[in-house]
């Protein structure tokens, strides 16, 4: 089974954390003069992104010292999190540059290209990540209930509708009720508190994980507490995350009993 075949089925359909449904650019629209390189420089230097990795978040499915190979796997995850927090934050605020503003500024043309770049970056490190995780769904440590848990993050397909349209919270607000006037955020920070408020899932609810949906799946609590694995090796041997060749990162042996659960699997995640 080719990794490119099963990856788009893993990080679950959008609507698991993301809105099901947005439009492509909002209704009562957005400021978007608040793109320019100042403000951009200005949200970037607090580094917003750290928000997602500085507070720890205890698993609900498995136990925070698990060894194995889900520990391998566990461990991983966290250091491709941290490593690429970046790219993981930017799936949920990336901000449209429109075309006048590319060509009016090399600042920011180089800025929309290196995110771009993140995001691939990110995408491939994901999917060695991936490899692990196969391995240990193959040998009964877990399956991929896992990637519900809370403890984990969500790296935005492309196609997600989950695009940042700085100042539209304040826009929308105000087109549902003229009187109101709310004023329109003049940076980049203030538009990022107003719509981190507004909509939790963009930061992963790590704001309040009370909120995350992986909180109210009851078959999670304590799932993989002792589950018997197959591999019969000390779990000693996995401590380390595995360096795996190039030619093993395409192609993952996966057994054809769990290709067809996995089908169904998914479409009962909700």
């Amino acid at each position: 089974m080719k990794i490119t075949v099963l990856f788009p089925e893993l990080p679950f359909r959008a609507e698991w954390i993301f809105p099901r449904t947005a439009d492509a650019i909002p209704r009562a629209g957005y400021v978007d003069s608040l793109i320019t390189r100042p403000l951009v420089e200005e949200l970037t230097s607090v580094a917003p992104w750290d928000t997602l990795v500085t507070t720890p978040v205890d698993p609900v499915s498995f136990r925070g010292d698990v060894r194995g190979r889900l520990g391998v796997f566990v461990r991983a995850f966290r250091d491709f999190a941290s490593k690429h927090r970046v790219a993981i934050w930017e799936g949920t605020h990336r901000f449209p540059i429109s075309r006048n503003q590319l060509q009016g500024s090399t600042w920011l043309s180089n800025f929309n290209k290196q995110r771009g770049n993140r995001r691939s970056h990110a995408g491939r490190a994901w999917k060695r990540v991936l490899v692990i995780l196969v391995l240990a769904i193959q040998d009964g440590w877990c399956d991929v209930d896992i990637l519900l848990d809370p403890s984990f993050l969500h790296l935005p397909r492309r196609g997600d509708k989950v695009a940042w349209f700085p100042g539209s919270v304040s826009c929308q607000a105000n087109l549902e009720d003229p009187n109101l006037h709310r004023p329109e955020p003049t940076s980049l920070l203030e538009a990022l508190r107003e719509i981190d408020e507004a909509e939790p899932w963009r930061i992963q609810f790590r704001g309040d994980l009370s909120q995350h949906p992986g909180r109210q799946i009851q078959r999670l609590v304590s799932k993989f507490f002792n589950v018997q694995p197959k591999t019969t090796l000390s779990s000693s041997l996995f401590d380390t995350t595995p360096q795996f060749p190039p030619s093993w990162i395409p192609f993952v042996a996966v057994t054809s009993d769990w290709i067809l659960g996995r089908a169904s699997l998914l479409h009962k995640l909700l």
